[in-house]
C-alpha cells in the first residue's frame, strides 16, 4: 500500500496504479484461499476426532454473521432509525408497550351473587 502513495498523481501513472491494484487483488485472493483451506482442515480434524465444541466454533467463525437483532428498526411512522442510541430507545418503547397492559382486575365485571 505504501508503494501506491509513492506514485505521483496524474493520468500518465494510471498503468502503475493498475498494476499495483492487480498485485494487491491477487495477494488478497491467495490469502483468502489459504485462510479457507486452513479452516477447512481444522474443521475436518475437529469432525474426525468428534470435537463438537471446536467444530461449532469454527463453523461460527466461517459462517455468515447474522446479528441476533435486526439492524433495520423503524419508528412508529415507518421511518428508518439510523442511530444506535435511538434504536435502543425504540426497543425500550416497544417492550414497555408490550408489557404495560392495564391491570386485569380493574377490567373484570362484577359478578352478581
Amino acid at each position: 500500500m505504501n508503494s501506491r502513495k509513492l506514485i505521483p498523481s496524474g493520468s500518465e501513472h494510471d498503468e502503475e496504479r493498475r498494476q499495483i491494484r492487480s498485485r494487491l487483488s491477487k495477494r488478497l485472493r491467495n490469502d483468502r484461499e489459504q485462510w479457507w483451506a486452513t479452516k477447512a482442515k481444522q474443521m475436518e480434524k475437529a469432525a474426525t476426532i468428534w470435537n463438537t465444541r471446536q467444530l461449532y466454533r469454527l463453523l461460527k467463525e466461517t459462517g455468515i454473521n447474522k446479528s441476533s437483532v435486526s439492524q433495520t428498526i423503524l419508528e412508529k411512522d415507518n421511518t428508518l432509525i439510523c442511530s444506535q442510541s435511538r434504536r435502543l430507545e425504540r426497543w425500550a418503547e416497544h417492550f414497555r408497550e408490550q408489557f404495560s397492559w392495564p391491570s386485569a382486575t380493574i377490567q373484570l365485571p362484577s359478578i352478581p351473587r
